[in-house]
């Protein structure tokens, strides 16, 4: 077993859950190797470095950042991917019901009952949990410039209270339309932002994506909606678009988001790949 471990994830929590890792797979005379990542991007280099020299089992150990990184350097021909969440907000785990207990983690995976989940296919990245543009990559760029680290929370009331709508196309099932946006979220799972229930209804394995378009509200100011629009209550306002699909294509300028990373100048064509994510069962 091989773990690819972010320990200053979550504000340091990464190494604490690390550690009950360790003591967990050293009490059972367990053999694994652990990889430290060091900076950005290092994830998905361990990842590929790791997959090519045969290894059978890759755990990302951290936040959904790390989770991304390994997401996109493992060769699923090769190996099988584990998940151990130690992030700040872990959505990804929070919406498929993968435990915050590290040991019931890591037993799921020691176990070895094996499952075939989905994943989002953008360009030539993956996605696990959750692809975007519009005001949640304003909300990223507010919080990363931050001197404080404000939550995804805060900084969202504060962009709502300055964000103006942009032009959208979207292209799905032959269907070109397009919107004045507030955000659109392609979705695998249920949340980001640290529990914001951007698609509730949302399943990773049901081989969809779910498309949500969120619009300006007409004649409401748009921070009216924010309290409905964390805990998941929107999704059946006049303002909200939700699509179930295989593949979409969206045209705008902005920058778009993929498990909290940013991308610049990336084409947003995203589709679903059903049972592409090679992993473990954790129920």
């Amino acid at each position: 077993m091989e773990i690819i471990a972010n320990p200053t994830s979550g504000k340091n929590n990464g190494n604490l859950v690390l550690q009950q890792v360790q003591s967990y797979l050293n009490s059972r005379n367990i053999s694994y190797n652990v990889h430290l990542t060091k900076e950005v991007g290092h994830g998905k280099l361990l990842a590929q470095q790791l997959s090519h020299s045969g290894a059978k089992t890759i755990v990302a150990l951290g936040g959904d950042g790390t989770c991304h990184e390994v997401l996109n350097g493992i060769d699923f021909n090769k190996s099988r991917m584990g998940i151990i969440p130690s992030g700040r907000g872990n959505d990804y785990a929070m919406g498929t019901g993968i435990s915050l207990d590290p040991c019931k983690t890591i037993s799921a995976i020691v176990a070895g009952k094996f499952t075939d989940n989905d994943y989002i296919q953008v360009g030539n990245l993956r996605c696990l949990n959750v692809a975007g543009t519009g005001l949640d990559v304003s909300v990223l760029q507010h919080t990363a410039n931050s001197s404080n680290k404000l939550s995804y929370t805060t900084s969202l009331a504060h962009c709502l209270l300055n964000y103006k709508p942009y032009s959208i196309t979207v292209e799905v099932e032959g269907q070109v339309k397009q919107y004045s946006c507030v955000m659109v979220g392609v979705c695998n799972g249920t949340q980001f932002g640290g529990g914001i229930k951007l698609c509730p209804v949302a399943k990773h394995n049901d081989g969809f994506l779910d498309l949500v378009i969120i619009e300006k509200p007409v004649g409401i100011p748009t921070i009216f909606v924010m309290p409905g629009f964390v805990k998941g209550k929107h999704m059946n306002k006049s303002y909200v678009k939700h699509i179930l699909c295989k593949q979409v294509k969206i045209i705008s300028n902005a920058p778009i988001e993929l498990d909290g990373e940013i991308y610049q100048n990336e084409p947003f064509e995203a589709e679903i790949k059903p049972g592409g994510l090679k992993t473990f069962d954790y129920s």
